[in-house]
């Protein structure tokens, strides 16, 4: 049985940066009733899950994203709370996608650190290798991804709401977004989209839905088995990002001849590589891994990465953003760029905002961001 105390502790959770969406707020004004009565469909059993939302991002590029109204929030939140505790035991350590402490960077310095291992310092032969996973979200296998997690919930979780969280998962893994939502953009912003990207053209029962707790959940989950699988190998290194899948091998021929291995294997929860997405090469060749190349001891920004932080200064220049919000979005790409050995791309990406925003914010040297002019 859910606890009303419970579902109050996790709504201080899901509504964390959400505070100021028109959903969140007409939650929030009278949020005890409101949990009063989510508290009571759960146990009751008549809980759904069918009012969503839908639009599409174009940065860094177009992509189809749901959200959903704030009582769903707050059981994926539920979800995610009892649950994480025990993702973090099974999951790989070489999955990064969604994980506190494991996100990007460390994904791409774990990569770094891998070349290095199986090069002996960049001494010996090795190969850096590529696959990336086709339609890795909208074509995911509904019911495949929810045996995983309730299974995971009946070996693992010890709790009394064991049968309440099995509910509330089979709940929100079937809420079928794309045919329970409401659009509040231009239909032909999805022109900007793949069809067979988009969960509007897939039957009921196949996609996940990216902007989902539960789903992003799931999908780090789903080829878990396959990574583990992986890791048993000697010669080779593996690292996992959402679709993305980098490996350093000391022996192409050996690696070459698992592939048909690794296809079946993702074939049996109806996962395809991209063929068109393959890249093999000798680690001096150097490697794109997550938007940043990596040679030898360095690490770069993608070109192309960097002509798109370059050019959303112009278009925050023409949409005028409040203070705040234009902060926010150029310290998001400072965070990459400072990361990085880019000392001069980000004084020229500093220089480039301040004549243009030099009215509104400052550039604080010591701590590497921009700050609100008057608040530095």
């Amino acid at each position: 049985m859910v606890k009303l105390e419970d579902l109050l502790t996790v709504y201080y959770r899901a509504r964390a940066n959400k505070r100021r969406s028109n959903d969140s707020v007409r939650f929030e004004m009278d949020f005890k009733a409101g949990l009063l009565r989510l508290c009571e469909s759960i146990n009751s059993r008549t809980f759904t899950a069918c009012s969503n939302y839908a639009f599409v991002v174009t940065d860094p590029k177009p992509r189809e994203i749901f959200a959903t109204r704030m009582e769903n929030r707050i059981v994926h939140h539920y979800l995610d709370w009892r649950l994480r505790p025990i993702y973090e035991q099974v999951l790989s350590d070489r999955s990064f996608n969604n994980r506190k402490g494991m996100g990007l960077h460390k994904a791409i310095e774990t990569y770094r650190n891998d070349i290095r291992e199986m090069s002996d310092c960049y001494t010996k032969d090795a190969w850096c290798i590529h696959l990336d996973l086709k339609g890795y979200f909208p074509n995911a296998d509904v019911e495949i991804a929810l045996k995983q997690q309730l299974d995971l919930i009946e070996r693992f979780y010890e709790g009394d709401d064991k049968d309440d969280l099995k509910y509330m998962m089979k709940v929100c893994m079937r809420a079928d977004p794309a045919r329970n939502c409401r659009v509040f953009v231009p239909r032909s912003d999805w022109s900007a989209i793949s069809p067979e990207k988009s969960l509007f053209n897939k039957p009921v029962g196949t996609g996940a839905a990216i902007g989902f707790l539960c789903w992003q959940n799931a999908m780090g989950m789903y080829i878990n088995d396959v990574v583990k699988w992986l890791q048993s190998f000697d010669f080779l290194r593996v690292i996992v990002f959402v679709d993305d899948l980098y490996f350093v091998t000391t022996d192409k021929a050996r690696f070459l001849a698992l592939m048909p291995e690794i296809r079946y294997r993702l074939s049996l929860l109806k996962v395809k590589l991209n063929e068109k997405k393959f890249y093999c090469q000798h680690y001096s060749k150097g490697i794109m891994c997550l938007g940043t190349m990596l040679k030898f001891g360095r690490r770069y920004m993608k070109n192309t990465s960097f002509k798109r932080a370059m050019h959303k200064i112009d278009i925050l220049v023409t949409k005028k953003p409040s203070a705040e919000s234009l902060m926010c979005s150029l310290n998001s790409h400072i965070g990459m760029m400072k990361n990085l050995e880019q000392y001069g791309r980000t004084m020229a990406f500093v220089a480039k905002a301040m004549g243009a925003f030099g009215d509104l914010l400052v550039w604080n040297e010591t701590r590497r961001c921009f700050n609100i002019a008057g608040n530095a």
